[in-house]
This record gives structure tokens, sequence and C-alpha cells, in this order.
């Protein structure tokens, strides 16, 4: 059990903070990437009629769950580098920039994607309905696309923060002055056989 054990937890733990951040940007882009409405189509005389619904329940499911892969990952990375005493730290900071670069890659064009397949906007009410209408179309989709390009600037900052005070910490203890070394107790000097007190 105790090879199961890591030495230390810090990777872990920091792999946790910065996925945090990384599972709602992956939400947002995941969203962009792959969510649709709920499209109904009929013919009535002859003529296509379309009518969008909000996202049915398996695609909710399915957005949640792909958004729970890269902070999954990042998060295995940190179990992983918790048994690397040395640099386990340096790993996860360095898995999570790495995964905050590579999320937003293909942003633009599926925020472009998203806002096609929504021609009415997120609240699938046309904009010409100045009463109802609440959401401009491609509106939510820039917010969604700012949002990503924020949390993953911020993961960033916070990876680099987290090496940072590891890599001052480990300096910290290399220049820590080692404690003297403790004097060896002095020996008893040993000429004869100890005389006995003599009782008068």
């Amino acid at each position: 059990m105790r090879r199961l054990t890591p030495p230390t937890r810090a990777p872990l733990v920091v792999g946790g903070l910065l996925a945090f951040p990384l599972f709602f940007a992956s939400l947002l882009a995941v969203s962009l990437a792959i969510e649709r409405p709920h499209r109904f189509q009929w013919l009535r005389g002859g003529r296509l009629i379309e009518v969008d619904h909000p996202p049915g329940t398996t695609q909710e499911a399915k957005i949640w769950a792909l958004a729970l892969v890269v902070p999954a990952l990042l998060v295995a990375v940190g179990l992983v580098a918790a048994f690397w005493r040395g640099g386990g730290i340096y790993v996860v900071t360095a898995a999570g920039v790495f995964f905050a670069l590579a999320l937003p890659h293909r942003l633009d064009l599926w925020t472009l994607h998203h806002t096609r397949r929504f021609p009415f906007g997120m609240d699938l009410i046309p904009d010409s309905n100045v009463q109802s209408s609440t959401i401009q179309r491609g509106e939510w989709e820039l917010q969604a696309r700012d949002t990503v390009i924020s949390l993953t600037h911020w993961t960033i900052a916070a990876a680099l923060a987290a090496a940072g005070i590891a890599a001052a910490v480990a300096v910290r203890r290399r220049r820590r002055p080692l404690p003297p070394i403790a004097e060896p107790a002095p020996e008893i000097a040993t000429g004869g056989p100890e005389a006995s007190p003599m009782v008068g």
C-alpha cells in the first residue's frame, strides 16, 4: 500500500486547481463546437417549415461529458506527477499551460459555425422581434469566445505562479544553512580500575 501512496500531494492539488477554470473553458468551447438547436421540419402546402427548439438532453449530456475530458486529463497528470518528488509540480503546470494553449486553437471557427447553426440567436427568436428577442445573433458566441480566452489566460497565469512558487521554495531549501554538527560526548578517561570508596 505504501507504493500506491504518492510522496507528495502538491502536484495533484495544483492539477485540481488548474482543472477548475479549464473545465468551464472546455464547457464553452465544446458548446461552440458541437451544440446545435433541436430542429423540427415539416412540409405545409409544398413549403418547408423549420422550427428550432433548445438542444435536447442527450446533446447536453454529450457536451458536459466532452468538457470533462481536458480537466480529467490534467488531474490524471497531477496524480502521476505526485509520484515524482523532484519536479512533479513543473510537470503538471506545463501540462496546464499546454491544455490552456491548445483549447482555443479552433475557437474562431467554432464561433462562426455556432452562429450559423443558431440563425436567430441563442434565444431562438428573430432579431426583428424587438419585443421578445433578448440575445442578438452572434452575441452569445462572442461572449463565450471571450470567456474561453480569459479563462485560459487565467489558467496559464496560475500555472506559471505555481511553478514560480515551487522554484522559490526549492531554492530556499537549498540555501538554508545546514544545522551544526553535534560534538561527540567527551570520553571518560579510563586509566585503571576505579577505586572503591573506603568506608572508615
